[in-house]
């Protein structure tokens, strides 16, 4: 599944994670310890959105998208408790990506979510 949005010119990466930056899912061309730093740090930073929505009343993150000078990281609510990392070259054609994240979670939402882990607070409440 994450192995045909890699397909996508311009990703490199992907990665399903859950909303306390567990992972769930990676491409294949991810490594473990890569894919773990990608859901720690695309947890944080979707974490960081859903604050800033709530404080100013924007309601629900759908995504988020980071432009670094080399690469650009798109994260996308995916399902119950879960989120879709996808990690893109400097040459990425936003629009195209950004429609295909979509796709894929539309119809893929239902297998992508993660349950709450007993104990730990979650951004979508206690």
């Amino acid at each position: 599944m994450l192995d045909d949005l890699a397909a996508v010119p311009s990703v490199i990466y992907a990665a399903v994670l859950s909303t306390d930056g567990l992972l769930l899912q990676k491409s294949s061309k991810l490594t473990r310890d890569d894919a773990d730093r990608l859901s720690a740090s695309a947890s944080g930073m979707y974490s960081l959105a859903l604050a800033a929505g709530r404080d100013f009343g924007s309601g629900p993150v759908q995504h988020i998208m980071i432009e670094f000078l080399n690469r650009t990281l798109f994260v996308a609510a995916a399902g119950r408790n879960g989120r879709l990392a996808v990690l893109c070259d400097v040459e990425v054609e936003l629009g195209t990506v950004a429609y295909e994240i979509g796709r894929l979670v539309d119809r893929l939402r239902p297998h992508l979510g993660a349950e709450a882990r007993s104990g730990v607070p979650t951004p979508n409440g206690p």
